[in-house]
């Protein structure tokens, strides 16, 4: 029997102990560099399936401190910041909640539901906890920024870029102060902190938000296209930049409203000034909002409209009428496709996505043979007319806008009972008819738009309501 004094024990464990580590020091050695191919198996592995720290995004070597020093029980320590979160925002505690806010994200870098929960929280509950305008759309900002830095975390996440973008765009379009975000958004009212005007770290290059959003929202798609995402449907996530070009165009007609001669008294040398500058340019915004809804019906249809999505009977595509549904059917005959499977899950998804309406809507606002755009134009100067005591120059607009959208049904039946043009058709016909009670003269038996006049008469109450209240 072999004996082994003390030392030359320890001296065997020792040389074991090197001996087992040269696997393992192989099979962990870190990489040198995200694109060098370098490291051990496990980090060629990480690489390869983009699971490395250096693939996921920035590094931050403060998080890995913390799950150190955590001991494990990293996940614990994040529930209790995040309950500490909700009592902070109860109690209306900014500094601290913006602090813990921090924490969790330094404890949590890749966890993709706490960037989008945090940024969620900041842009639409946090800012509508302040009562001044500018107070609320800074935290709108802080949101938005917030989501920002995660894309910056978690470079290949489309959820986060997506976040960020509807940010952007439906909280800085579509909220209750969305006539104020959108100005805000290209001109800050921190004018101390931005003397120039804008917040470079969301807006550099002075834009519509929306123009903003639709970008973001094309980096969501540019990152989907390699990364399967979690949020929705695919073809509704991949819609959004082409949706969110044709909310610009929307967002263009409603700027209208704002554009008054005030804007202009300053730099004018008397009020008629004035006003011929508001009308110019609210004629350059009419037409742009028409340049805008051509580029949205291109992008509609041409890209999103092209772009191929697999559903349970076979690769289909929206923009697809019968000769497309049979080549697509001839091309996946060996997978067992039919036309009439295609042609249904081709209305699933043209409805799910609204897409023929978008599609028609798009069409007829940049069509210039409706005279859609002048529509628009001409029932809204006939309504500043008419509110302004010219009842007879308002009567002309209105007959012409009124004709024009006549034209429009006409040409777009499908639009005949959509809510927002029936209510602009209604809206038209009654201001025509404030003018000729001003006039002295009564509604004549027949007039443009007497069709959608007589249908939608349960929409008076509430024009009324608003006429009354100067709109």
């Amino acid at each position: 029997m072999t004996t082994f004094n003390s030392r030359q024990r320890k001296t065997t464990s020792v040389v074991g102990i090197l001996i087992l580590l040269i696997p393992i020091v192989l099979l962990g050695m870190p990489a040198s560099g995200r694109d060098s191919g370098g490291g051990g198996m496990l980090a060629k592995l990480r690489s390869e399936h983009d699971l490395g720290e250096s693939d996921l995004g920035q590094i931050d070597p403060t998080s890995a401190t913390m799950s150190f020093v955590l001991l494990g029980m990293r996940g614990i320590a994040v529930n209790m910041l995040r309950m500490d979160l909700d009592d902070y925002k109860d109690h209306k505690e900014w500094a601290r909640m913006r602090a813990t806010t921090e924490a969790v994200i330094t404890l949590q870098p890749h966890y993709i539901e706490v960037w989008r929960f945090l940024a969620w929280n900041l842009a639409f509950n946090v800012s509508a906890e302040w009562d001044a305008v500018p107070d609320r759309y800074y935290w709108v900002k802080e949101g938005g920024k917030f989501s920002q830095r995660g894309t910056q975390r978690n470079a290949t996440i489309p959820e986060l870029t997506w976040e960020t973008g509807r940010v952007w765009g439906q909280k800085i379009g579509m909220a209750d102060e969305w006539r104020y975000f959108r100005e805000y958004f290209k001109n800050d009212p921190d004018t101390k902190t931005f003397p120039n005007g804008v917040d470079p770290e969301i807006n550099p290059n002075q834009i519509d938000n929306y123009l903003v959003a639709k970008e973001w929202f094309q980096k969501s798609n540019d990152r989907e296209d390699n990364r399967e995402q979690h949020i929705m449907m695919r073809a509704l996530f991949r819609s959004q930049p082409m949706r969110t070009q044709l909310s610009y165009a929307d967002a263009l007609q409603r700027d209208v409203r704002f554009i008054t001669a005030d804007r202009f008294r300053q730099e004018s040398s008397s009020d008629e000034e004035a006003e011929a500058k508001a009308y110019a340019a609210r004629q350059a915004n009419f037409a742009l909002s028409r340049q805008e809804w051509a580029e949205g019906f291109t992008e509609w249809t041409t890209k999103f409209g092209q772009e191929e999505f697999q559903t349970p009977g076979g690769l289909i595509r929206m923009e697809a009428d019968e000769d497309v549904v049979h080549e697509l059917a001839e091309r996946q005959k060996d997978q067992g496709a039919t036309e009439a499977d295609l042609r249904q899950w081709i209305d699933h998804y043209q409805k799910t996505t609204n897409y023929n309406y978008w599609r028609t809507r798009a069409r007829a606002e940049a069509d210039e043979s409706t005279g859609t755009s002048e529509a628009h134009r001409l029932i809204y100067e006939g309504e500043l007319k008419l509110r302004s005591g010219n009842p007879e120059e308002a009567r002309q607009m209105l007959v012409r806008g009124m004709a024009n959208f006549a034209r429009l049904l006409e040409e777009y039946p499908d639009l005949r009972d959509e809510d927002l043009t029936v209510e602009e058709a209604v809206w038209g016909v009654l201001l025509w008819s404030k003018t000729l009670e001003l006039l002295g003269e009564s509604m004549p038996a027949t007039f443009p738009l007497k069709a959608t006049w007589d249908k939608y008469q349960g929409l008076l109450p509430e024009l009324q309501e608003r006429y009354n209240r100067g709109r």
